[in-house]
C-alpha cells in the first residue's frame, strides 16, 4: 500500500512539512521544554536544523500536524512512531488524534507489522498517549538526548501489535 502524504482527521490535517513551516517548527522545538523530550533534536533549534530535517522528511512517513492555525507539531512513522506538539496546543488530544490516524493507515495494510515507540522516563503525557493507542511496555534502555548535550536518559520502550491496536481502537 503506498504511503499517504495527506491524512485528515476531525480537527487536524496531517500533511508534508514544507518551507512555510520553518517559523513554527523552529519556535516549537526551540522551546527546551519540548526539545528535552526528543532524542535527536538539538537545542537551540535553528533554521538550518529545520532545513536539514526537511530534506529527510519523506511524505507519507513524516507529517506536519496542522490544526488550521498552521503547523503545531509533527509526527512520523519512519520506522518508529515519534511526535511533538507546540506548547500552545498541549492538552487538546492532538497527539492521540494524529497518532491514531497515522496508525490506522499503517494497520490498514495487512502486511504491516508491529510499531515501536517510546518516551523518556518522566514524560507522563507521552506515555499516556501511547497507552491510549494500545502500546505495551517493552523494556527500558539508555539513550542520548541531544538537546541535553547528549546526556544519557532512560527511555521506556513501547510496542504496538495489530491485536493490541484493534483492542484499543474506539468502536
Amino acid at each position: 500500500m503506498p504511503p499517504r502524504a495527506v491524512i485528515k482527521t476531525a480537527r487536524l490535517t496531517l500533511r508534508p512539512l514544507s518551507d512555510a513551516d520553518e517559523k513554527n517548527v523552529v519556535a516549537g522545538i526551540g522551546d527546551y521544554g519540548i526539545a528535552c523530550w526528543l532524542t535527536t533534536a538539538p537545542h537551540p533549534y535553528r533554521p538550518e536544523d529545520f532545513h536539514s530535517f526537511l530534506g529527510t522528511a519523506r511524505p507519507g512517513k513524516v507529517w506536519a500536524i496542522d490544526d488550521g492555525g498552521g503547523c503545531c507539531g509533527a509526527i512520523g512513522l519512519d520506522p518508529t512512531l515519534g511526535y511533538w506538539l507546540a506548547r500552545r496546543v498541549w492538552g487538546r488530544g492532538y497527539a492521540t488524534e494524529a497518532a491514531r490516524a497515522v496508525l490506522a493507515v499503517h494497520f490498514a495494510d495487512p502486511a504491516s507489522g508491529s510499531v515501536h515507540s517510546g518516551c523518556f522516563a518522566g514524560n507522563s503525557a507521552s506515555r499516556n498517549v501511547l497507552t491510549k493507542l494500545g502500546f505495551q511496555p517493552d523494556g527500558f534502555r539508555l539513550t542520548a538526548c541531544r538537546a541535553s548535550g547528549d546526556s544519557a536518559v532512560l527511555l521506556q520502550c513501547m510496542a504496538l501489535t495489530r491485536d493490541d491496536w484493534r483492542a484499543a481502537v474506539p468502536s
